[in-house]
């Protein structure tokens, strides 16, 4: 379990600095019924499946493009940063995603399936999602995978793994949250069960719903989960190989006793803004500006 006393003094540090931010710092501060945090307004929450526009084998376990995409369309469409201008090509999450999920080698396919095609695996490997991220601003929008009206930029993706220790990754996790700039989270798996809903004040203005959920035991599928609901995506992970859930990461909230990592899962199934508790994250890719 991650120590108490390190959450508590770096988000100490990140919350009192919201709190004498200037009205236009793009990370509200969030606040009520006992908790407080940080949160990025205005990140999509797309959700699988996406529409399959380039005919690729299969778009399930498609978690990790829409999480990118999520971040990608927020930085340029709604943030207007300089360094993501019209990298989106104007489209929505679930288009992107397409295109990303060539780029990101996403179940085995794309312009990195080279790597990994002989096992076919399903999902995306964390360690293509860096790499994938870069390929992708750097591409002019020609064939392959398909034609796209965007912009290129040299960008650099920052990876951290396990190996870098609950705080780091807590600490980079904050500090791009209270800049504004989304996170892409990879857990273990995803098994999120519904605790409580919130209703928190924003320093923006108006109010921010999140709901609160539980993590439930530890699956490496969503096979036993779609029995109970279809409409849960169909997803399998494998932690030693590297392959886990995605989500786009918007936020952080924390009580007296415990962390929680406000993101967008992708799954239609969870609310828009999901609390889950910070455990069993495997990987952490942020976009610094460039």
């Amino acid at each position: 379990m991650i120590r108490l006393c390190s959450i508590v003094s770096i988000l100490s540090v990140l919350l009192a600095g919201a709190a004498s931010a200037q009205p236009e710092s793009p990370a509200a501060r969030v606040i009520g019924e006992g908790f407080e945090g940080l949160y990025i307004e205005g990140v999509p929450d797309a959700s699988q499946p996406p529409p399959n526009l380039l005919d690729v084998r299969t778009v399930e376990d498609w978690c990790a493009p829409l999480a990118a995409a999520n971040a990608i369309v927020f930085l340029d469409q709604v943030m207007g940063a300089r360094w993501a201008l019209s990298l989106s090509g104007g489209v929505p999450s679930a288009e992107l995603s397409a295109y990303l999920g060539y780029f990101l080698a996403t179940n085995g396919e794309g312009s990195r399936e080279r790597l990994n095609a002989s096992s076919r695996r399903p999902g995306t490997l964390n360690e293509d999602i860096v790499p994938g991220l870069i390929d992708f601003a750097e591409w002019s929008g020609e064939p392959p995978p398909g034609r796209m009206q965007k912009e290129t930029y040299p960008w650099r993706v920052d990876f951290l793994g396990p190996d870098s220790g609950d705080d780091a990754l807590i600490e980079a996790y904050a500090a791009s949250i209270e800049i504004g700039i989304p996170v892409i989270l990879c857990f273990a798996f995803w098994h999120p069960i519904t605790a409580a809903s919130l209703v928190l004040s924003s320093s923006a203005g108006g109010a921010v719903s999140v709901t609160l959920y539980e993590w439930g035991d530890p699956i490496q599928s969503t096979t036993d989960l779609r029995k109970e609901d279809p409409k849960i995506p169909d997803e399998s992970w494998d932690d030693k190989s590297g392959i886990g859930h995605a989500v786009t990461g918007v936020g952080v909230l924390k009580d007296r006793e415990r962390m929680w990592a406000i993101v967008h899962d992708n799954w239609s199934t969870t609310e828009e803004n999901v609390a889950i508790p910070w455990d069993h994250v495997i990987a952490l890719i942020r976009l610094p500006p460039n």
